[in-house]
């Protein structure tokens, strides 16, 4: 797991003290963004944090004899990782650097560092990649269930279900998740923070697209990693978050086949012909034309499980006196449509 340099030290100690600038979280937001790792290495440092204010004996250090010993142990400090390429890289960490007109104190910093460097093992990590038009299901150790869904990347470090479940995920999946006592699921994603103990939901985060989450079952706490004041989401409620704010908007889950990637159901309900014809689209990857402009007022309520496109059309046609013809992925229904 990666380790803070002397900038991000300082950044990562203003933070968990409430000193910390805007433009600041933007850099270390940027930083935690640029590996999965430093992600978790800040995350990791805030739990150590919140424990030591919770009564746990906390370490108090001599403060130029510890500064000296911390120094030269990150100096010859290796850090050892990998993406799932089976190899690992190793890379020495440059000597840390007095820094100056730090807001947080010396001991903070040193007590912080002490306990990271003690209580958290370097760690492999574990990647899994679902290529386009594909989606897969594991098992992650803690038992959890996961979906990927096509284009889609999950990685967890080897350390995970050890003192922490922390995984990152690039795309969109699934989760099926396994309470254990006294240990919170987090899914770290595209500038998004879900927390989960127990509970099943649909988390959507590829790049440069707004993060969203619908929650089937259980509690999910939602966030921007730079925000910890979480919205906190109950089954049959979905949360967005922006690329570019912080704000999470908080609702009502507005399309019932969030998950028709993942079990394969379409359900209508009382649903516009235009509307049922984007999200077949959306599922199915093909494209719909309505020969005439008043089929998107005719409404249908139905349930496809385990559907085709050809089965879809078919049911369709044979409810509302409608035909379809097809070129390749290209389909188009004729009929005489509906008054609004």
């Amino acid at each position: 797991m990666g380790k803070p340099n002397d900038d991000i030290w300082t950044l990562v100690a203003k933070q968990v003290t409430g000193e910390l600038t805007k433009e600041e979280a933007e850099q270390l937001a940027d930083w935690q963004q640029k590996r999965p790792e430093n992600e978790a290495t800040v995350e990791q440092v805030k739990e150590l944090w919140r424990e030591s204010k919770q009564g746990e004996p906390f370490y108090e250090p001599d403060i130029e004899e510890g500064w000296q010993r911390f120094l030269f142990r990150s100096e010859q400090q290796t850090v050892s990782y990998s993406a799932g390429t089976g190899t690992t890289r190793q890379s020495k960490l440059r000597s840390l650097v007095w820094w100056p007109g730090v807001a947080a104190s010396i001991t903070l910093l040193l007590a912080l560092s002490w306990l990271w460097y003690n209580r958290s093992p370097e760690a492999n990590w574990q990647e899994f990649a679902v290529v386009n038009g594909e989606t897969t299901q594991l098992t992650l150790p803690d038992s959890s269930q996961v979906w990927l869904n096509s284009n889609s990347t999950l990685r967890y470090a080897d350390n995970f279900n050890v003192e922490n479940r922390i995984v990152y995920l690039e795309g969109e999946a699934f989760f099926d998740v396994k309470q254990a006592e006294g240990r919170r699921f987090t899914i770290f994603s595209e500038g998004a923070k879900t927390e989960v103990i127990g509970t099943s939901f649909n988390l959507e985060a590829y790049p440069k697209m707004p993060v969203a989450v619908q929650v089937v079952s259980g509690r999910v706490a939602f966030s921007s990693t730079n925000e910890d004041d979480a919205v906190f989401l109950e089954p049959g409620e979905e949360a967005v978050l922006t690329e570019h704010t912080a704000i999470v908007q908080k609702r009502e889950i507005s399309n019932p086949n969030f998950r028709a990637w993942q079990n394969n159901v379409l359900t209508f309900n009382n649903t516009d012909l235009q509307q049922i014809a984007h999200q077949m689209e959306e599922h199915f990857g093909i494209t719909i034309n309505l020969a005439e402009p008043a089929l998107a007022n005719c409404r249908y309520t139905a349930t496809f499980e385990g559907a085709t496109p050809e089965s879809v059309l078919t049911t369709l046609s044979a409810i509302g006196n409608l035909s379809y013809q097809q070129q390749g992925k290209q389909y188009t229904l004729s009929g005489a449509g509906c008054q609004k």
